[in-house]
């Protein structure tokens, strides 16, 4: 039970978060508004597109965005590497759709920071990255599911 908790939390994410940051971007970007879309990426062996999902994609495809609620360091205080890995894999398939404007937004201002300052001088030209940040009410339901989730993963270690 406690797991379908868990996925249900996270649900609220896609379904709270990635929506006001959606309006977010349409303020930043008048004249577009932004849906979760899936996008062709590069040609397959077979001749059909792989497609990635896109959290924020402008209704003409111009403008394109992954959206990371992500906290920065772990609970046992340390540098996040796999939290690092999965920031360092939606730029790699920002990098590959087409698209004007390419866009990795970080909703935690210590991850936004954490991250510039890690990705120093690693990051490939064309993607930019911004902070969204938070109004209070969606960061205690971000900080609620990271802490659940942080428990469940010490109780399957």
């Amino acid at each position: 039970m406690e797991r379908v908790t868990q996925v249900a939390k996270t649900v609220e994410l896609k379904t709270q978060v990635e929506p006001f940051i959606r309006k977010e971007l349409e303020k930043s970007y008048p004249g577009h508004t932004f849906t979760e879309k899936a996008l062709p990426l590069r040609r397959k062996k077979d001749g059909n597109y792989a497609v990635h999902n896109f959290d924020a994609v402008s209704e003409d495809n111009s403008i394109v965005a992954s959206i990371k609620s992500n906290s920065w360091l772990t609970s046992g205080g340390k540098v996040p590497s796999g939290k690092i890995g999965v920031i360092y894999q939606s730029l790699y398939f920002l990098s590959l759709v087409d698209a004007k404007t390419k866009l990795l937004i970080l909703t935690d201002k210590k991850a936004y920071d954490g991250f510039l300052t890690v990705s120093d001088g690693k990051l490939a030209e064309g993607v930019d990255i911004k902070l969204y940040p938070l109004p209070p009410e969606l960061q205690l339901l971000v900080k609620d599911v990271h802490r659940k989730a942080s428990q469940e993963m010490s109780r399957q270690q």
